[in-house]
């Protein structure tokens, strides 16, 4: 998300509590905190760049273990997305909509790692789904992760060795 703004931020918080709430879990304080690194974060974060951003952020020592529980929390109730061929994380850019994804986009720059979330507008996924469902078989989890280069880095010239 980046750039996230005193006023968004705390509406974003408010939505995520009540998310959590609704499955069953509670925001906790430090799930907030790790939340709203991913939010300040320009690119995915993996949970050790996470683990150091929180001790040195929050002042307060985490370990990186606590960072992967956390995470699975906060991505069991669709606050935060694993990029799985990153490994990495990142909240969640439709959070103040709803964040109700049958299949997660991602378009990730493999340049500058900028990654944008992309919408279904056009109900393209919905009808892929509807095919993928005649056929009897039922998917779970799915997400479609595409690499390549942004419009800015792709305007870079490129280095010479």
């Amino acid at each position: 998300m980046g750039n996230v703004n005193k006023q968004q931020l705390k509406k974003t918080i408010r939505f995520a509590n009540a998310k959590c709430e609704a499955s069953g879990k509670k925001l906790t304080e430090k799930r907030q905190q790790v939340l709203e690194i991913l939010l300040h974060a320009k690119t995915p974060l993996s949970a050790y760049e996470l683990t150091d951003q929180f001790n040195k952020v929050m002042g307060g020592p985490i370990l990186a273990m606590s960072v992967y529980r956390i995470l699975d929390v906060l991505e069991s109730v669709g606050l935060v997305h694993r990029l799985k061929s990153e490994n990495k994380f990142m909240a969640c850019s439709h959070l103040n909509a709803g964040c109700q994804h049958q299949l997660s986009m991602f378009l990730i720059c493999r340049s500058c790692n900028k990654v944008v979330e992309m919408d279904d507008a056009n109900d393209k996924v919905k009808a892929l789904f509807n095919q993928i469902e005649v056929t009897g078989f039922t998917p779970s989890g799915s997400q479609l992760e595409i690499s390549g280069l942004c419009c800015q880095c792709k305007l870079k010239p490129l280095k010479s060795n």
